[in-house]
């Protein structure tokens, strides 16, 4: 206590932010003692104590309770119940609240934590607080919390006390509901707290279907809902929860779909006086209400997707879907998102009984409306430069075109193809917001439609070159909405690509309005977001020039001349957009079948870029991004061995490609950016020709170690993969590769010893250290199994699996788990499909892996302990269960010891026990689950220590 005032009094009175944060940390800490106990309760019992401190002290109970149970011995509990009781009694009044909601989740908390000591604590709290009006806030509040702090996995609490306290909880069910449904409430805040109160219960409970079809408090709640007000929404929340609990079963909840069914009709009625004032008022006014409205209805269709089908001509069906069909074209973001996982749900059942066509057709009214819905909610407001507009509107009309993918399914693409072209045919008059909402629509419409001759859609694509092209003012809203029209036109006609190529004229036509734009620029001295708008513009016609050359590929080949003249001639776009160009052109030069075409071809498309590495060899960037323009080229080229093709290919790859590589590895070796790009350029250039490469690979082993001595970039490592990759079978290579794979690990080895407190500066080398043991492991085993490298690499296990980084660690994981895969596969024997080869490099490999497994299980449990990233959580179930199976005998030794070091506010013996049960004879989803729950734990506690959890009931994490 002599430090805690102190402290509290620097925290909550002290200016200087230095000192309030050191006694922030020290009260952090300072909860975490068993002295913590004592000093709360001594505070709490403190009549001159500052309210803050108060509040502090009941804090500081809830985070004992929670996480430090297991300090206090058994004979302490009773004491420290009837303390708390008589704490939250004298905190009752309306200025106490925050204190008194703190207490009230200790309480709950510890109800759970003493389970079979505190067998009625239900029954406590209606004996304690439940004789005079005066406590009834503090007996709701408690009982409210118990069902919810069951749920809560922060509550550091035994699987088993969860299970019996749920038992308690659905047995005196019936007597909370009785006494909510009797109580006399008389304010709106007493009232709010009765229906928080059965909330809980209902989510975390389970109450019978005659109890809540008879219960009174359902149409109360659509009551409040349509009347509005401060219980509104938690009425709502109630009737949500209520169809939830019906949708698993809807027969057995039938009577409880008929009383809800029976109130719809307030509700529409109210709906419907809402918006007659206008839309938009109502929106102004009433969004709340609506939304409330929304999501009731949405949840009723969600409940009765199965009912939908086999009464879509019931009157109170058709109501249900006109409500949220009109709620879906609401110009509210918020209302207007959520009934599309509905509409998605229904067509996915509309789809699933192709027999009953008849239903079909009567859904398709349904989705007709809804496509014009979507084509309203994906239109731009005329007064925002939409180049400026967030990324949320972008998502939010992302989300419509998955709404407009449904509409396809129901509707087929055809059908909907006829109708937007209608819509826009009929809307041209209503301003370019709405032809642009039309063209984005049509991009997900148009590309799966089938191509027709007749089609109207013709005549759209031949209208949009000019629009494309013609010029528009640049500095008001109304020009910045015509250039992104521009823009989505040429997003349309890129995916529109099907049929572009199908009219060769109007697919060279098309290119050259896109080539056109390309080459515009800015004029000098240009605002910023004209610039940007003009970078946007560009960018999407280097995407549609892509699309259109890779689908006209076959009709283009006789211009190869001009592109390539276009791709030079563009080459200062940035090089995102120029890749695009690039890409195009080589799949037209790719498909060309003669030998000769395709030789002069690729000539025409590589020459520009070599003599740009010749005349560039001082700037490492530039020449960064030619080979990048080289590698795009060379990765479409697929050809057959020993033809005419494949001879020019290997020649220009031998000739120019692979003395280029090397020599920009002399001139620039510490330049990673451009080693990288480098070794992607050899790695397409052998898979190209492997046959005519193969000459070349002794001075490429002797450059890569030559390279990585001086400097340790890591792609010369996954260059050696792919080398083990394509040629491991050869054996006149693997004297080549063993060479190569010995020097490579041990410079590798080396430098991972130096840093091996601080893998994580260097993840890509540890990325692909670990890929090419794998990746050798895979394709050569007999170079790693003799490597002197090999020991000390597995022995690196317990500290690489602490790398973080996705990429990183993906590689280790995949390596730890090849190497387990093939020790299991030796207890394998007898079995049907046995694999003699996999299990004898298993054999050699145990007596290594037998070696560091002990401590390899003790590090994992502590990277556990200190909360890994979400992907290694994902992976450790995995990685353990290759142990189980590797070292079955073994296992369960390693795994207690592992277990023992994590924090003991994570789990009792009998819990940890539990788990480790699981864990060792669990299938995969109980290995996987327990392993979650271990993680989930142990970040409740890291995040206790840095005083960033949630002290209250907030955060849930529900099974």
């Amino acid at each position: 206590m002599e430090q805690a005032l102190p402290a509290l009094h620097a925290l909550y009175s002290e200016t200087d932010p230095t000192t309030k944060k050191q006694a922030d940390e020290w009260l952090t800490k300072f909860q975490q003692t068993p002295a913590a106990w004592q000093v709360s309760d001594q505070l709490l019992s403190s009549s001159d104590a500052p309210m803050q401190f108060r509040f502090f002290a009941a804090q500081t109970i809830r985070t004992k309770v929670q996480f430090d149970f297991y300090e206090l011995p058994a004979d302490s509990y009773g004491s420290l119940r009837d303390s708390m009781l008589n704490h939250i009694d004298r905190f009752r009044a309306n200025e106490h609240q925050p204190i008194h909601t703190m207490l009230a989740i200790a309480l709950a908390d510890l109800a759970i934590q003493m389970d079979h000591a505190w067998p009625n604590a239900v029954e406590t709290m209606f004996q304690r607080f439940g004789q005079s009006p005066e406590s009834y806030p503090t007996l709701l509040e408690v009982v409210r919390m118990l069902p919810e702090e069951n749920n809560n996995y922060k509550l550091m609490t035994d699987s088993f006390k969860r299970e019996s306290c749920s038992q308690r909880l659905q047995a005196a069910t019936p007597q909370v509901v009785q006494f909510l449904l009797n109580l006399q409430c008389p304010t709106m805040q007493a009232r709010r707290k009765v229906l928080e109160c059965f909330l809980s219960w209902i989510k975390y409970t389970n109450l019978q279907a005659s109890d809540i079809a008879q219960n009174p408090l359902i149409p109360e709640c659509f009551k409040h809902v349509v009347e509005g007000g401060e219980l509104s929404e938690t009425a709502t929340d109630i009737i949500v929860e209520v169809l939830r609990m019906c949708a698993p079963d809807i027969n057995l909840y039938q009577p409880v779909i008929h009383v809800i069914m029976s109130q719809l009709g307030g509700l529409r009625s109210k709906f419907e006086a809402l918006l007659s004032r206008g839309v938009e008022a109502a929106l102004e006014s009433e969004e709340d209400r609506i939304l409330q409205i929304c999501r009731i209805y949405v949840e009723v269709g969600e409940c009765l997707v199965p009912l939908v089908m086999t009464q879509c001509a019931d009157a109170q069906i058709v109501s249900i879907l006109e409500v949220i069909l009109r709620c879906t074209d609401l110009s509210s973001e918020e209302i207007s998102s959520i009934p599309l996982e509905f509409w998605h749900r229904l067509a996915d059942e509309v789809c699933r009984h192709p027999e009953t066509d008849v239903k079909i057709d009567q859904f398709q009214g349904v989705y007709r409306e809804l496509l014009s819905a979507s084509i309203r909610r994906c239109t731009l407001s005329t007064s925002q430069d939409p180049f400026q507009a967030d990324d949320e509107i972008a998502a939010y009309r992302q989300r419509i075109l998955g709404l407009v993918e449904d509409c396809l399914e129901v509707l087929t693409p055809n059908t909907a193809l006829e109708h937007v072209l209608k819509s826009l045919l009929s809307g041209q008059q209503q301003g370019v917001v709405v032809q642009e909402a039309h063209f984005f629509v049509l991009t997900m419409v148009a590309s799966r439609a089938e191509v027709r001759d007749g089609s109207v859609l013709w005549q759209l694509i031949q209208s949009l070159p000019p629009l494309i092209s013609s010029s528009a003012p640049s500095e008001t809203t109304e020009g910045a909405i015509l250039h992104f029209t521009k823009k989505t036109a040429i997003e349309l006609l890129g995916n529109l690509w099907q049929w572009v190529k199908t009219r060769p004229d109007f697919l060279r036509s098309s290119l050259e309005m896109i080539s056109q734009l390309l080459l515009a620029s800015d004029p000098p001295n240009s605002p910023a977001n004209i610039v940007e708008r003009t970078k946007q513009v560009q960018q999407a016609a280097s995407m549609a020039f892509k699309d259109i050359c890779v689908g006209g590929k076959h009709h283009l080949q006789d211009l190869v001349p001009q592109l390539t003249q276009l791709y030079v001639t563009t080459i200062a776009l940035p090089i995102r957009m120029h890749l695009f160009i690039v890409d195009g052109i080589g799949s037209v030069v790719a498909s060309i079948h003669h030998d000769e075409q395709f030789r002069t071809g690729l000539e025409q498309l590589v020459s520009p870029l070599v003599q740009g590495l010749n005349s560039e060899r001082e700037r490492p960037n530039v020449l960064s991004e030619i080979l990048d323009r080289l590698t795009t080229i060379i990765r479409q080229i697929h050809i057959r061995e020993g033809s005419a093709k494949a001879a020019s290919v290997g020649a220009l790859i031998s000739n120019t490609f692979w003395p280029v590589i090397r020599q920009c590895l002399a001139q620039h070796p510490g330049d990673s950016k451009l080693v990288e790009k480098s070794c992607r350029l050899l790695k397409h250039s052998m898979r190209c020709v492997p046959d005519l490469f193969k000459p070349n690979l002794s001075d490429v082993a002797r450059t890569l170690v030559t390279a990585f001595q001086q400097h340790q970039h890591s792609s010369y490592l996954y260059s050696a993969e792919i080398l083990a990759h394509t040629y491991a079978k050869d054996p006149e290579i693997v004297p080549v590769l063993t060479e190569l794979f010995n020097q490579l690990s041990s410079i590798g080895l080396q430098c991972l010893m130096q840093y091996k407190d601080k893998l994580e500066e260097i993840t890509e080398l540890v990325e692909d250290f670990f890929g090419m043991f794998e990746r050798y492991l895979r394709f050569a085993p007999r170079i790693v199994l003799e490597s002197p490298t090999l020991p000390p690499t597995m022995q690196l296990w317990s500290l690489a699996i602490f790398v973080q980084q996705k990429e990183a660690v993906e590689a280790i994981i995949a390596f730890i788990e090849s190497v387990l895969s093939h020790i299991s596969e030796a207890g394998k024997l007898g079995n049907r499909y046995f694999d003699e080869s996999k299990a004898n490099i298993g054999r050699m490999l145990q007596p290594h892996a037998l070696q560091v497994a002990p401590s390899f299980v003790q590090a994992i449990f502590r990277l556990i302990a200190g909360v890994p990233t979400k992907y290694v959580q994902e992976s450790i179930p995995s990685i353990l269960d290759h142990i189980r199976l590797a070292f079955a005998q073994e296992f369960p030794q390693w795994l207690e010891a592992g277990l023992a070091g994590l924090p003991p506010s994570v789990g009792s013996k009998a819990e940890l026990q539990k788990f480790g049960e699981h864990i060792v004879n669990g299938d995969d989803q109980r290995l996987y689950e327990a392993i979650q729950d271990l993680c989930y734990r142990c970040e409740q506690v890291v995040l206790r220590s840095r005083g960033q959890n949630d002290s209250n009931s907030g955060g849930r994490r529900r099974k």
